[in-house]
């Protein structure tokens, strides 16, 4: 067969069982968020590229589906829900009521190598709280994602979050680095599960990192494990930025159930808009990328001229849960099979036919021959939709006022009056 026109590489079609699964996802983290008090935005997938590339970081704007300039504008399509959310915020920050709770599902593109769980269309949760510097507001987010998990079926014996803050990040590469060279070492330890431990001392070197200052890099990066483990960070002295960001750490994991949570400071999300806790949800076997990520954005709204405000958020993304729940068997139950199937026995009966599956309509869905087949071959195409009952509209039972009604999964027959449909 000659297919001429195929999807795009990183795209996916969505065949109707395929749909009603993610629609089922996508359903139940819009429940989970709405459980916690925030309720759901929509906005443009356009934006201009001046938004879009404001706070992005410079792997982002390579990544950007730019749209062919057609006068004056300068347009792209979106890579995350954090930016348009936020430009939502400031247009109407004044009036109102903080803290401002949104959340929203729907889909975003990168211009990126397409591999597992890593597409170019995907579809994200995306989770925003404006106004609150508390650390309840980042433990709200990370319980938020914990209840998504956990409302699939999954359990810390499934997942882990991986917690680290950039304030204590920062804080401690700045005993090391100057502070022009920050965002790049910071980009480098994002990278740092990626590549291997030589191609790390490499890119650290090439921007002019000695190897004694990379060894204790990779000391900091390697402070990884329970919560208890912040202790060991004590010790290293932190100085005042590290040990503003210590103290946000801890008191955020006094609201989080910590069974869930792993201490690592080599989580740096690549995003440049993050100031505070920053965190990732993983699989405990490692077999996927991140399923969700997020943490606190204290400077976005202000940058996009809004009032300074504080700001917290995260996304979970469907591609990679969907591949994890599939694997663990935990997808969710779906049927598009309708529940009535209405089979006119000739041509006569078939304005009768219809009138009848109109009737089922009000309450029920409903399928009907549209071939004009033989009755066996209706039979047929009834199982192959999964139908639960079967509606025989023949000449006979319309004399007597009523229809055959078969259930498909048993064979058992009864005569229904037409009028107790």
């Amino acid at each position: 067969m000659n297919m001429q026109y195929q999807r795009i590489k990183g795209a996916e079609d969505f065949y109707p069982v395929e749909l009603a699964v993610e629609k089922a996802i996508g359903d139940n983290l819009r429940e989970q968020a709405r459980k916690f008090g925030f309720q759901e935005v929509n906005m443009p997938a356009i934006e201009t590229i001046k938004l879009l590339t404001a706070k992005s970081g410079e792997q982002v704007k390579e990544q950007i589906f730019v749209l062919e300039k057609k006068g004056a504008e300068e347009l792209g399509l979106r890579f995350d829900l954090t930016v348009p959310i936020t430009r939502m915020f400031v247009s109407k920050q004044k009036e109102l009521q903080k803290p401002v709770k949104w959340f929203a599902v729907a889909p975003m593109w990168r211009y990126e190598a397409p591999q597992a769980g890593r597409l170019r269309e995907f579809t994200q949760l995306s989770v925003e709280c404006f106004g609150s510097d508390k650390p309840e507001a980042d433990a709200t987010c990370i319980n938020i994602i914990i209840a998504c998990m956990e409302s699939f079926g999954l359990t810390s014996k499934d997942i882990k979050i991986k917690i680290n803050n950039k304030k204590l990040l920062e804080g401690l590469l700045l005993e090391l680095v100057s502070k022009d060279k920050l965002e790049d070492v910071v980009r480098i330890i994002d990278k740092s599960a990626k590549i291997s431990e030589i191609e790390f001392m490499q890119e650290l070197k090439k921007i002019g990192v000695s190897e004694q200052k990379i060894e204790v890099i990779k000391k900091i990066i390697k402070i990884q494990g329970p919560p208890s483990c912040l202790a060991n960070i004590r010790e290293l002295n932190p100085k005042e930025l590290a040990l503003q960001g210590l103290e946000e750490l801890e008191n955020t994991l006094k609201f989080v159930n910590k069974e869930y949570v792993v201490v690592d400071l080599s989580i740096a999300r690549g995003l440049a808009y993050y100031t505070g806790n920053v965190y990732e949800c993983f699989d405990r076997e490692g077999k996927y990328r991140a399923l969700a990520g997020g943490g606190r954005y204290d400077q976005l709204v202000e940058l996009f001229g809004g009032e300074a405000t504080p700001a917290t958020g995260f996304a979970i993304g469907t591609a990679t849960l969907t591949l994890l729940l599939k694997d663990k068997g935990l997808l969710p139950k779906t049927s598009i099979s309708p529940d009535y199937y209405v089979a006119p026995v000739d041509e006569k009966v078939i304005p009768k036919a219809m009138e009848i599956a109109s009737k089922l309509r009000q309450k029920f869905s409903v399928d009907i021959d549209l071939m004009r087949r033989k009755l066996a071959k209706q039979f047929e195409y009834a199982n192959s939709v999964g139908a639960k009952k079967i509606v025989i509209v023949g000449e006979k039972d319309l004399a007597e006022g009523k229809v055959t009604v078969r259930e498909l999964a048993t064979g058992k027959e009864e005569k229904i009056s037409v009028d107790k449909l």
